[in-house]
């Protein structure tokens, strides 16, 4: 199994662009990452501040957490981070806002090029209502004049769409960049497959990092599925891997679209079918993989050869 971080050259990429482009310019940058659950977003934000080689600050919210305890808990991560100049800065008791709090950031930001990150800003939204406005206030005021990257990470699609709707405070103040799933390529390094079993293995897991954190080196899909279905005590992987083969139904549909736009719509078996439901959880993986492969075929014997690859989408 994997242990160690795979693939997404080109999202690092991305972010040693915008880095490079705070440092040369000494203003501030901001770049909104989203996507769905166990796709990835935190690992790479992780990753890349660890290989970036300047400070950064990390900080998660915490779902149900009221204003006051996210701002202790976003001080005092702060006050652990590598970022402030001066730890005697931040105040040992906790603010009253998130205004307090983005002033205490600025007040303890370094001249030298910094990465902050903001991950489950969903939930930091739902908390405070003001917090979209705070937001925007202190990066106006006190940062996009500073050599800051600030990463804004999130799961709930719709309202990361929003933060940066034309409606909303942060508009045309941030890049978005839309995280999918590992392709085929990266699922085979990660495990160690040929391309062929690579493939098998994308369209069990979805590309999904979380699965492959449990799947063992060598081993082909049919095989972990039969593993992780026989095992009592893993009906949330079985789940997982359900959710991954119906996230590889939109990936393949959008692919036989492109490959022949005047084709037929691919017809696939409604979730809640009897067709979906009268197999065994087994079964039914196993009948996904292979109806999903055949797609992936004939898509190649229509004329689609580019590679199977998912690139980072981003736009201003």
């Amino acid at each position: 199994m994997t242990t160690g971080f795979v693939g997404r050259k080109l999202e690092l990429a991305l972010l040693d662009k915008r880095l490079a482009r705070v440092t040369a310019s000494g203003a501030g940058t901001a770049l909104v990452v989203r996507g769905r659950r166990q796709v990835g977003k935190s690992r790479l934000a992780q990753e890349f501040c660890d290989r970036a080689g300047v400070p950064y600050l990390f900080y998660t919210a915490t779902k149900g957490a009221s204003p006051v305890e996210a701002t202790t808990e976003f001080l005092a991560e702060l006050s652990n981070s590598s970022v402030p100049r001066d730890r005697g800065l931040v105040p040992a008791e906790p603010t009253a806002s998130w205004p307090d709090a983005f002033r205490v950031l600025a007040a303890v930001l370094p001249d030298s090029p910094v990465v902050i990150v903001l991950d489950e800003l969903p939930w930091l939204a739902e908390q405070d209502e003001i917090f979209d406005g705070a937001l925007q206030t202190a990066w106006d005021r006190l940062m996009s004049r500073r050599p800051v990257l600030l990463l804004l990470l999130g799961s709930d699609l719709h309202m990361m769409e929003r933060l940066t709707a034309y409606d909303r405070p942060f508009f045309g103040r941030a890049d978005n960049l839309l995280l999918g799933p590992l392709n085929p390529a990266e699922v085979g390094d990660a495990l160690s497959l040929q391309a062929a079993d690579a493939i098998d293995a994308c369209l069990l897991s979805g590309g999904l990092p979380g699965i492959l954190r449990a799947w063992p080196d060598g081993v082909p899909a049919l095989e972990f599925a039969e593993r992780e279905c026989a095992d009592p005590a893993s009906p949330d992987q079985v789940e997982l891997l359900l959710q991954a083969t119906s996230a590889a139904r939109e990936l393949c549909t959008r692919r036989h679209r492109c490959a022949a736009p005047s084709s037929r719509p691919l017809r696939f078996p409604p979730r809640n079918s009897s067709a979906a439901i009268k197999p065994s959880r087994h079964r039914a993986i196993v009948i996904g993989i292979r109806s999903r492969k055949r797609v992936v075929c004939g898509c190649r014997r229509r004329g689609a050869n580019s590679p199977l690859r998912r690139r980072p989408s981003i736009a201003r």
